[in-house]
């Protein structure tokens, strides 16, 4: 299920990475987030440019695999460490350049923290949300 945003609220804190990152990592690093929330300068009439990088469970990280170390359970994306051999091609893959390797050179993808994402939690806008699929998109 994917992450849905309101741009127009973000104030472009970025503690949804913060706690990402916290809650996966056990320390607050933004780079090492699952998301990744950006924000420009537009010199236009628009002012800050706020945008987003996630994963939205297109699964072709788990199509490309080559060892099936990457799964969907319906909900989420999941990564067997065990299995993955760090060979990034699910990163050269990503239509939104989200996936990444850890220090361990083991594929990263946004787990939505199994079920209670930290990053919806957290947000004291109420930018993030999670996303329902729509009915075409649910697998029989």
């Amino acid at each position: 299920m994917p992450l849905k945003f309101n741009y127009a609220k973000c104030t472009g804190c970025e503690l949804c990475q913060l706690a990402c990152s916290g809650s996966h990592l056990g320390y607050f690093s933004p780079a090492e987030a699952r998301l990744r929330i950006t924000h420009d300068y537009d010199d236009t009439d628009k002012g800050i440019r706020i945008s987003s990088k996630h994963c939205t469970f297109c699964k072709k990280c788990e199509q490309v695999c080559p060892t099936g170390a990457i799964s969907n359970n319906g909900s989420w994306m999941i990564v067997d460490h065990d299995v993955c051999i760090g060979c990034r091609t699910c990163e050269k893959n990503c239509p939104t350049k989200i996936i990444f390797m850890n220090k361990r050179k083991k594929s990263v993808i946004c787990d939505l923290c199994g079920g209670e994402p930290k990053c919806v939690e957290w947000c004291p806008k109420d930018v993030i949300s999670l996303k329902a699929p729509k009915k075409s998109e649910v697998e029989v």
